[in-house]
């Protein structure tokens, strides 16, 4: 569980967002992002992967929906700004800020009723356990979560150093 800066597209998962630093040094796939409007400080939102895995749906900030292939997506570097909680790049003791709850009203409730609500700030402490535990910040409160209602809440960075 690390934040890498400067990753690949290819290693978010759908429901991330990050901002392009680098097309990479393929002159023709560069071409191709650029004619796409895929240029270094772009957002791009991974909406879903294909069955295989070839391509992944991506949006940017204006909306516009297209697919990318493996190919473009290993070209480009990119900083990552919001992931699910599940997310593999998410580290211990740093401090997020929920962005985004994508499951339905009940979900929503459930979680409102928890103190999970949009601009919360939450950590996590531990991983490798589930249920997956989240202490929400200044409530000295943890509250528990399955691998799927993780997989609903949408987080991003508000601190660079981990607390102990």
């Amino acid at each position: 569980m690390t934040t890498a800066k400067h990753m690949p597209v290819s290693a978010l998962q759908p429901n991330s967002e990050c901002i392009i630093r680098s097309l990479g040094p393929d002159e023709k796939i560069a071409q191709r992002l650029a004619q796409m409007g895929v240029l270094p400080g772009t957002q791009l939102q991974i909406i879903r992967v294909a069955p295989l895995g070839s391509t992944i749906e991506v949006a940017d900030a204006q909306g516009q929906s297209f697919a990318l292939r493996q190919k473009e997506l290993e070209a480009m570097t990119c900083d990552p700004v919001a992931m699910p909680l599940v997310s593999e790049l998410l580290m211990l003791g740093q401090t997020y800020r929920i962005r985004s709850l994508l499951g339905g009203k009940t979900f929503r409730l459930r979680m409102e009723r928890e103190g999970l609500t949009k601009g919360e700030h939450i950590q996590i402490r531990k991983t490798g356990t589930k249920p997956i535990r989240v202490y929400l910040v200044g409530q000295d409160k943890q509250v528990k979560l399955g691998s799927g209602e993780a997989k609903k809440i949408v987080v991003e960075v508000i601190s660079h150093e981990p607390r102990d």
